[in-house]
């Protein structure tokens, strides 16, 4: 009788444990994301001020007006998200599409932050993008405007871990406009799922 209420106990033990750790399917994809690197989507370890500066070796090209990579993927959603936080785009204009208006306001970004102003997201841009990526609270990382107009919200990793490395989830883009909400489990550099 003892052994039969013993594995009894033990079986509802794990049950309720199975059923509290169970998660829906979009928690679990984020979930995912901890420890995530891989070269077809944004991700970062450590520092947060070089998560940016490695994604145009690991796409292989720079995005620009007519390169790869650059119409309908989520690298392009994630630039044209800084670009509108910094209002060089509408909330609108965020398609996934590096086309004539993300050239121009990425030339205009490029000048506002001392880059040579080529239209072209490489290594150098990326960079200098990454710059001004912080923590805003223990599970969400800002990349902040200059003079705080507008910020994209971001998750790296888990966003129920605290300032955990991984792949990155865009939240939202927000400036002194509006605000606009985006889904997607990861930045990828070579399909679209955020929009």
């Amino acid at each position: 009788m003892r052994k039969i209420l013993a594995v009894t106990t033990v079986t509802a033990m794990l049950t309720g444990l199975a059923t509290a750790l169970a998660v829906d399917s979009a928690h679990a994809a984020v979930h995912k994301n901890s420890g995530a690197y891989s070269t077809s989507f944004v991700d970062g370890a450590g520092a947060l001020t070089d998560d940016f500066g490695e994604q145009a070796g690991e796409l292989g090209n720079s995005l620009c007006y007519g390169c790869g990579n650059s119409s309908g993927t989520d690298i392009v959603v994630l630039w044209q998200s800084i670009l509108a936080s910094e209002e060089f785009l509408t909330l609108g204009q965020i398609d996934g599409d590096f086309g004539p208006a993300t050239r121009d306001a990425t030339k205009a970004w490029q000048t506002r932050y001392g880059l040579s102003a080529d239209g072209m997201v490489g290594d150098a841009t990326w960079s200098k993008a990454d710059d001004r990526l912080s923590w805003l609270s223990s599970s969400r990382v800002t990349y902040t405007a200059e003079y705080g107009s507008g910020a994209v919200v971001l998750h790296r990793g888990d966003p129920n871990r605290s300032q955990d490395d991984g792949a990155y989830e865009l939240v939202q883009v927000y400036r002194h406009s509006g605000v606009k909400s985006v889904g997607g489990s990861r930045i990828e550099f070579n399909s679209m799922t955020t929009l």
